[in-house]
């Protein structure tokens, strides 16, 4: 009786742990005290995130502001961050190389039930482009979509998708915000279109070729100082042909961007004679942007006035 009785015992105490340890599992992925946990890549995702998901998501950005989005690698900190979430969304690989793998590390550490959303389709994910292009010859490559608010959109529609899948009991919620959303979108993309209305120039100079989605939307073309990745600087011969561009085309601005080193901008700018302005890639807030609150809609329209001045509009 008494070797009867420890067994048991033994597996009242096994049942007990196990039932902790699913618990526990479950805590991690899924929804606590009715949010949604969700870990993001860089700022645009975050902002569509929380204005679809309201008070039922909390929103952890792995990419912090202030930090440059393109040489960015996430510490252990960052895969425990993606670890515990229910959700994880990032934009495509072309942009975010790491975050598969985050994705992996993240799955392999416990979080099976992790769901990974991909917000972007590109016509091409090749990434042996052509960096020291001085002009926009395509962006098939180019992740920024988000610079134009329809393309934002259908991100936003990857990730009403995605809440419904892992919270379907809010999906009446998720969906009035995105419809709420969708009008806040499609009003700022008439407004960009009526600053960039009648302008006397076609073509903006900046700092790298992060904007051919916005200029392909509107109707101008980018000449870049860099390619697709601002570290990867134009030779002295690019310069020289962006330098007579400026002079030929009558341009007097040079957009540069406010967290990358803007040394070739300054140093462009000074030699022809045009004006600095500040041209926003969004990929990341700066830190004092996310300390006013500054969000999506007024960056972006503090991008409309910079190409409205700098594309000389009526």
């Amino acid at each position: 009786m008494p070797n009867k009785l420890t067994y048991l015992t033994f597996v009242l105490v096994l049942t007990l742990i196990m039932s902790v340890v699913v618990a526990c599992d479950r805590e991690l992925n899924e929804p606590s005290g009715g949010e949604v946990s969700v870990a993001t890549t860089t700022y645009p995702l975050t902002y569509l995130t929380e204005k679809i998901g309201g008070n039922r998501v909390v929103v952890n950005q792995v990419v912090k502001p202030g930090i440059e989005a393109h040489d960015f690698e996430p510490a252990p900190s960052d895969i425990r961050a993606i670890t515990n979430s229910t959700l994880f969304i990032y934009n495509h690989p072309a942009f975010e190389s790491w975050a598969l793998n985050a994705a992996t590390a993240a799955r392999n550490d416990g979080a099976e039930r992790i769901v990974v959303v991909q917000t972007i389709n590109l016509e091409s994910s090749d990434e042996d482009h052509d960096e020291d292009h001085d002009e926009d010859h395509g962006h098939d490559d180019d992740a920024h979509v988000w610079l134009n608010p329809l393309k934002a959109l259908e991100q936003s529609e990857r990730i009403l998708s995605a809440l419904i899948e892992v919270d379907p009991e809010s999906s009446r919620d998720y969906t009035r915000n995105a419809a709420a959303l969708s009008v806040e979108l499609r009003a700022l993309d008439d407004l960009i279109s009526r600053e960039l209305a009648n302008c006397n120039l076609g073509s903006v100079v900046v700092s790298h070729l992060a904007f051919g989605h916005i200029a392909e939307r509107y109707g101008f073309e980018q000449i870049g100082l860099a390619g697709l990745s601002p570290e990867f600087e134009s030779g002295p011969s690019q310069i020289a042909q962006v330098i007579d561009r400026i002079d030929a085309l009558g341009i007097k601005h040079i957009l540069r961007e406010p967290i990358v080193s803007d040394r070739l901008a300054e140093s462009v700018a000074a030699e022809t004679g045009a004006t600095l302005l500040t041209l926003h890639p969004l990929e990341v807030r700066t830190s004092a942007e996310a300390s006013e609150g500054l969000d999506y809609i007024d960056i972006m329209k503090s991008n409309a006035a910079t190409l409205h001045t700098a594309l000389g509009c009526n």
